[in-house]
């Protein structure tokens, strides 16, 4: 019997640094999964290296598509865009995310298919280990049954968006796509919109990828408009899937001092209180 196709997607934009992405493509590449395609959307004009360095790569791995915009709309339109190309590929079935500077250990898609099937989720995704920045955990956890990641979902981020892997399917019978007009909430959107549809997700315990995090990737945690943004968007959820409570509340709005801390404080409540 044939494999399961798995369709890879990631987004590239100009600010990508061509090692960084090269670790990332290449963990695909060798994954001991071998029925996988890969999709990069370039997500506005990028530098002439990294631009080069995928199309020779396209030309030389008839399984890598390169699909480009010359204006960049951001991540959630981007993966949107992805997402439409791949829903109309009938060969595929399963779609796993990506980012261009992390990297996935080798048996990633092999155990993530396997175990998606195995336990017939609709979305699964993975511990990871982080590296680049004091902030860094040597293993970040996630709930691993959907109603752990139900009632962690209302207060913080129930999976590590670049591990995720869906079923194609979701997408094909539903309006299901990453939300376009919030402020840096895009995978939480998705997220509480695949548990508002009521299907069935989970984690896999185990490291199955390397997040790469540095001092910007903490600094984007800050800002007013980020959190209110999100605090709008967990207050909707909270009340939606039935997950109200004082506590649920209290730490919703906890969102905005978290957001406004001063970055050395930041970095040490990032650090301390994720796991």
């Amino acid at each position: 019997m044939s494999k399961s196709k798995v369709a890879v997607i990631m987004s590239v934009y100009y600010s990508d640094d061509l090692t960084n992405l090269k670790c990332a493509v290449e963990s695909i590449i060798i994954q001991t999964y071998s029925n996988i395609i890969f999709y990069i959307y370039l997500d506005g004009v990028v530098s002439s290296d990294v631009e080069n360095y995928l199309y020779q790569l396209s030309l030389e791995n008839k399984n890598i598509k390169i699909i480009s915009n010359h204006q960049n709309n951001g991540l959630a339109f981007a993966l949107n865009q992805l997402i439409e190309v791949v829903v109309k590929n009938k060969d595929v079935e399963f779609i796993a995310r990506m980012d261009s500077d992390d990297i996935s250990i080798d048996t990633r898609i092999e155990k993530q298919v396997k175990y998606i099937k195995e336990n017939d989720f609709d979305l699964v995704g993975t511990y990871c280990t982080e590296f680049g920045s004091e902030s860094s955990l040597a293993v970040k956890k996630v709930p691993l049954t959907h109603s752990d990641i139900l009632k962690y979902s209302i207060t913080r981020c129930p999976f590590i968006h670049p591990t995720v892997m869906f079923r194609k399917s979701i997408f094909e019978s539903s309006n299901i796509r990453y939300p376009e007009n919030t402020t840096f909430t895009e995978d939480m959107g998705l997220w509480f919109k695949i548990l508002d549809h009521k299907l069935i997700c989970g984690n896999l315990p185990e490291v199955l990828l390397k997040y790469r995090m540095s001092d910007e990737t903490v600094s984007r945690r800050k800002g007013i408009n980020k959190a209110i943004s999100e605090i709008k968007l967990r207050s909707k959820y909270m009340l939606k899937l039935n997950q109200f409570s004082v506590k649920n509340l209290i730490l919703i709005i906890s969102r905005l001092v978290f957001h406004s801390l001063p970055p050395k404080l930041l970095k040490i409540a990032y650090k301390n209180f994720r796991n």
